[in-house]
């Protein structure tokens, strides 16, 4: 079967297509707040100086563009709530490319990535899941728009990365260090510490980070894809923007960028098992703690009857009824739950050096 055939007819879970939308409506509403803030404190844009990519007649007037403002922040409401979720994530996502076509000083690439997700997923059924309204009765539907969606973060790391590793003043790591003597303080507002932040601004450190960003950026563009780095490429992405933004004003890019993430999970709903020892606080604590973390829906949960294994708190059961104890079940829940999704690896790496915290026996 063709590629264009399978992303044709592939369906799944349609869960995770909606925590993405309720967090690109979040997302969303925030930035719509920003305009909103930016317009009652510097003012409206159109009397000013700006640079509209559109003929000056379709730039708004004042009046009309508060009204559209306003309209957007009501649109991503809407869309958090998924209430006409799909129409409205297309309002929004079309508006804000509106605004930005208004006038290019105000265009941002991690604005423009935030309408062009939001207007790929209006195509998928993204409001079957998590509405203040009666959802489809339908748990599942095409995954098409997901796919492409996922493409488009590719697309965005082979570009990013492409484009530093052809200018050789990125490549050689002077671009860093102009923006580590320029915004280094932002760093250190964050809370990273003077020394850490001092390292990082000289000349050897930066050519090296330089180095170490594009090779990154190149491998996630492509490791998301193949099933045996996928997992390693998200731990890895999700620490690679989490220095971003502890080192740059990103708007938001960060978030929206493990946000997206979340589509690169298996689409389908309480695929594993996790089952506690309920007569021990501990076992009952490990419980309460996945519930509440198991923001995608990974896991059933459910008491456990005691058998041959023994000693035990939890037992995750994986998908192809393989079972997990110990560290090695902690380290499956760090891999599955967002929250703790950055503990995963050196959590894996050190379960896979003990014994008797795994089981081949299936359920």
């Amino acid at each position: 079967m063709s590629i264009g055939s399978r992303l044709r007819t592939e369906s799944g879970d349609t869960y995770l297509l909606g925590v993405v939308r309720v967090g690109l409506g979040v997302l969303l509403f925030i930035r719509g707040l920003g305009f909103l803030r930016e317009l009652a404190t510097v003012g409206y844009f159109g009397d000013v100086f700006h640079l509209p990519f559109l003929p000056e007649a379709m730039v708004p007037t004042r009046a009309v563009y508060v009204a559209l403002l306003i309209a957007f922040v009501l649109a991503s409401v809407l869309v958090t709530a998924g209430h006409h979720a799909r129409a409205a994530l297309f309002f929004a996502s079309t508006l804000g490319v509106y605004f930005l076509l208004c006038d290019r000083l105000q265009f941002h690439h991690n604005r423009y990535a935030l309408y062009c997700y939001a207007f790929l997923l209006s195509f998928s059924p993204c409001d079957r899941s998590l509405t203040i309204t009666e959802p489809d009765a339908e748990p599942s539907g095409p995954l098409w728009a997901a796919r492409v969606a996922q493409l488009q973060c590719s697309i965005i790391y082979l570009a990013s990365g492409g484009s530093k590793l052809l200018d050789p003043d990125w490549r050689g790591g002077r671009v860093l260090f102009d923006r580590f003597a320029r915004y280094g303080y932002m760093a250190l507002d964050k809370g990273v510490p003077p020394g850490v932040v001092e390292i990082f601004s000289r000349a050897e450190s930066t050519s090296l980070l330089a180095k170490l960003a594009i090779g990154t950026e190149l491998f996630l563009a492509f490791g998301l894809w193949h099933p045996r780095t996928r997992v390693f490429a998200l731990w890895l992405g999700a620490w690679f923007h989490i220095v971003i933004e502890g080192t740059s004003a990103v708007e938001g890019f960060t978030w929206l960028t493990l946000l997206v993430y979340a589509l690169f999970a298996t689409h389908d709903t309480r695929g594993r098992q996790l089952y506690f020892d309920s007569s021990r606080a501990l076992g009952r604590a490990y419980a309460r703690l996945v519930g509440a973390l198991d923001w995608l829906a990974r896991y059933e949960i459910k008491a456990w009857e005691p058998d041959h294994v023994g000693g035990h708190h939890i037992v995750i059961v994986r998908r192809d009824g393989t079972r997990a104890t110990g560290l090695r079940a902690l380290a499956m829940v760090s891999r599955t739950c967002p929250a703790l999704f950055l503990l995963w690896a050196p959590l894996a790496l050190v379960a896979s050096f003990t014994r008797g915290s795994d089981s081949s026996e299936r359920e």
